[in-house]
């Protein structure tokens, strides 16, 4: 009995061993190459996702659907309107105390009173100089939104000319109704946006929306 149970006790056997550890090691050792291995690829991977989330949008969908955000509402414009007219009638009336009713009496313009002719002079003059030089009136730079081509580019002398003189007197001659257009369009244009191709964008999307344009001129 004494025998059966010696013969079934294993015995140590220091080659096995040594053989185990071997193949423990090199368990190991694979599965720390096919670490090494994958790690690369999962972080390629982990980039690509992260730069794909970060990436522009590829298609009009995309794009349609992140547009949403970039242009300036009705009512943002509406105030940044109040704001620069309130700037205007205050040069106008100071510019007028000094030199412009002299001005107004000399060219004898009845029509438009005497105080009248000095508020459109400076009224199209400073549309028309903040915009050119600045892509904003201060009233836009208060509500940080500002004036754009079509393409995201800074207005040329003629797109400004005819944004805020042919655009603006029509819009003035038909009572301001083509500006409630900015309300219910797409892209949140007026009839003197419509004129001059141009659109009003929030400060913050400016560049985004100009990269966008650059990427799906690039696909096409």
């Amino acid at each position: 009995m004494n025998n059966e149970l010696n013969n079934n006790t294993p015995s140590y056997d220091p080659n096995l061993n040594e053989t185990s550890v071997e193949l423990e090691n090199d368990t190991i050792q694979n599965e720390e190459s096919t670490r090494e291995q994958e790690d690369p690829k999962e972080t390629e991977e982990r980039v690509d996702k992260k730069e794909k989330d970060l990436s522009l949008p590829t298609t009009i969908e995309d794009y349609m659907n992140l547009s949403k955000n970039f242009y300036a509402g009705f009512w943002t414009r509406f105030v940044a309107y109040l704001i620069d007219m309130i700037v205007i009638y205050a040069i106008a009336s100071l510019l007028n105390t000094f030199s412009f009713g002299l001005l107004n009496k000399q060219l004898d313009f009845p029509i438009l009173g005497e105080e009248s002719l000095s508020y459109v002079i400076v009224m199209f003059t400073y549309f028309i100089s903040m915009t050119y030089f600045f892509s904003q009136t201060l009233g836009k730079m208060i509500m940080k939104i500002k004036v754009e081509t079509n393409k995201g580019d800074k207005l040329g002398l003629m797109d400004v000319v005819y944004r805020e003189v042919v655009g603006r007197l029509l819009t003035i001659f038909l009572v301001y109704i083509p500006y409630l257009a900015v309300a219910f369009t797409n892209k949140k244009k007026g009839l003197h946006d419509f004129i001059a191709d141009t659109v009003v964008v929030k400060e913050d999307f400016s560049k985004l929306r100009r990269q966008m344009n650059e990427k799906l001129e690039s696909k096409n």
